[in-house]
């Protein structure tokens, strides 16, 4: 039976930020906290990456429930927008995260985002530390300078294309995503960093066949944008998530996601 090594829990849907690029903005979903991660069935799992629709960082215990996942073996990651480092920069550093990724898609009106992350990279010595960026059709030059800082602070960078399917915008196309890949790639040769370009897409998608979703109300789903379109399984079940699998390709926004 396949099961998915990696667990994205939602530990809130909390935001303090509302990008244009998100699904959130539109989200009629009820705003709430992971309460008891004990309830998660984290062991099940390699690794627990937190993130979700929502700031990470908002939640006061999320370093607890990196410790817990920590203490049963299981790796551990984050996924932030980077405006809350300064103020949870030392727990971020004294917990037992393995790896942290920022999000940055635009380097206008994240001057503050860039000095906290840039003060990361000057204290952090043991976790592991990525930019992770979504390819835009207007963004190109973002991304070079994004890579740019990336490779001063020594971060490896990862691409992602859009999920456009709730924006009613154009999806980003073959040629868009392979010259943002080596525009990326051609700045980051002069820092000895990493470029990873999103992969080819696939039915089963490489998403669904590695991960499952959880949102903060316990709630799953095969990935983050099918929970945040209204599909959930019944239970936290991978036999459940195998059916879905071997469904997938019938599944119309499956069909058009580009991911």
């Amino acid at each position: 039976m396949i099961k998915p090594k990696i667990l994205q829990l939602e530990v809130t849907n909390d935001c303090n930020r509302n990008c244009s690029i998100c699904m959130r903005s539109r989200s009629g979903r009820k705003v709430g906290y992971l309460e008891d991660i004990e309830k998660v069935p984290v062991e099940k799992f390699k690794e627990v990456s937190f993130h979700g629709w929502g700031e990470p960082l908002l939640h006061p215990d999320l370093f607890k429930f990196v410790n817990y996942a920590h203490d049963l073996g299981v790796e551990t990651s984050l996924i932030t927008n980077g405006t809350l480092l300064d103020i949870r920069m030392d727990e971020i550093l004294e917990s037992e995260l393995d790896s942290i990724a920022f999000g940055i898609f635009r380097v206008k009106g994240n001057e503050k985002v860039f000095e906290n992350v840039r003060e990361f990279c000057r204290r952090n010595d043991d976790i592991k530390a990525f930019v992770d960026v979504t390819i835009l059709h207007d963004n190109l030059e973002d991304i070079a300078e994004i890579v740019r800082f990336a490779g001063e602070c020594g971060m490896d960078v990862v691409l992602h294309r859009l999920f456009h399917l709730h924006l009613g915008v154009d999806p980003i196309t073959k040629k868009e995503v392979k010259r943002a890949c080596d525009v990326a790639k051609e700045v980051a040769k002069d820092y000895g960093i990493k470029v990873y370009c999103p992969p080819k897409s696939s039915r089963p998608c490489v998403v669904a066949l590695s991960c499952i979703f959880l949102g903060w109300d316990l709630t799953a789903s095969p990935c983050c944008f099918l929970h945040e379109m209204g599909y959930h399984y019944r239970s936290l079940s991978f036999e459940e998530h195998l059916r879905f699998l071997k469904e997938m390709r019938r599944h119309e926004v499956c069909r058009k996601c580009p991911w």
